[in-house]
């Protein structure tokens, strides 16, 4: 079951709000295909309603289990992410930029299951490996690397034949 992070912002009055909410494995179980496998995270939300819209700000910290991509083991990553959402209200919802959207007059609740999780996505580093000791050797799975140091490329011919025509056009 996928847990709910709402805030019903119809009834607040205007001016703001603070909202704390705890992610953990759960909240990733709900989302398919994630490389993310669990995590510990806390999201603070604040939030100013003004008479034409909203102003979210959202501040996530905490750490998030992923694969390692060099040995594939288990790879705590740090996450400190913050940003600023304005929402107008209009007739539609839709998005208008990154950091700008309109929300329908129709709305009484503002989810932020799809922002908390896309947030800390991008908050993941590109490239995922373990760190290194102070004696500069890895930290990844040492049966692992010993496998990668072991597997050898055959190298066939170099010469490739179908490029001897085009090496002629150089020349």
């Amino acid at each position: 079951m996928k847990i709910k992070y709402k805030i019903p912002f119809k009834e607040l009055e205007e001016g703001k709000h603070q909202f704390e909410f705890r992610v953990d494995d759960t909240f990733f179980a709900g989302f398919e295909d994630s490389e993310i496998s669990g995590g510990d995270l806390l999201v603070d939300v604040e939030l100013v309603k003004h008479s034409k819209g909203l102003e979210v700000t959202f501040s996530i910290k905490g750490v998030v289990v992923s694969q390692c991509d060099r040995c594939l083991d288990d790879l705590d990553c740090n996450i400190d992410y913050n940003k600023t959402i304005f929402f107008e209200f209009a007739s539609v919802t839709e998005e208008v930029t990154d950091s700008l959207e309109t929300l329908s007059y129709n709305e009484d609740s503002l989810e932020l299951d799809a922002y908390i999780y896309e947030f800390i996505n991008i908050s993941i580093p590109i490239k995922k490996t373990h760190t290194t000791d102070k004696d500069g050797n890895s930290l990844c799975n040492p049966e692992m690397l010993e496998r990668l140091n072991n597997i050898t490329i055959e190298n066939t011919n170099t010469n490739d034949p179908r490029w001897d025509k085009l090496k002629d056009l150089i020349n």
